[in-house]
């Protein structure tokens, strides 16, 4: 009786471990928010599509010019937290680096990325020229470079109770067949 009150109270614990480890890992990734350009470079006036990901599902997401701090518009992520939208830089942005910055209403992830605006009466080439541009930052903190693994942590512990079992049961019968 003694050997059984054991092995719940190893269970117990393994899958109290589990529970308790769960939310530390669920919200690391939490704040790994990014955006990008379709673009590097845009003359003022001009525009060109921002996309972003890591926000919460159906967050309203206000994205600013920071060099002019001239609110670009907000849009809403769809059910992956993730965004696409065409921004207009205003004509009277001097030219010179700047920054987006996305920001989520609800949750408060950051994200920026970095674009160079160029003179609205440059000539040559068209606002949605260049490369792409993709310097996604979380905005303070460090990036998410790992993953997720409450599940697969939770399944190993499970398996690691299970096994221990067995072997105690295993041990059990050893022991009472050869007393019989």
């Amino acid at each position: 009786m003694r050997k059984l009150m054991r092995i719940v109270a190893m269970v117990a614990i393994s899958i109290g471990g589990v529970l308790w480890a769960s939310p530390a890992f669920a919200a690391y990734g939490s704040g790994g928010a990014t955006i990008g350009t379709n673009t590097s470079t845009v003359r003022a006036g001009g525009s060109l599509i921002v996309t972003g990901s890591g926000f919460q599902p159906r967050e309203t997401v206000t994205l600013v010019l920071q060099c002019t701090s001239v609110t670009l518009g907000s849009t809403t992520a769809d059910f992956q937290g993730s965004f696409s939208t065409t921004v207009t830089i205003p004509a009277d942005t001097a030219p010179g680096n700047c920054t987006i910055v996305a920001t989520g209403n609800t949750s408060g992830h950051t994200a920026s990325t970095s674009i160079v605006v160029t003179s609205a009466t440059t000539t040559g080439g068209t606002s949605n020229t260049g490369g792409t541009s993709n310097s996604g930052s979380s905005g303070g903190g460090l990036a998410f470079t790992g993953a997720n693994i409450a599940a697969m942590a939770g399944a190993g512990a499970i398996a690691l109770a299970l096994g221990g079992m067995l072997v105690f049961a295993g041990r059990r019968r050893r022991i009472t067949s050869s007393q019989s």
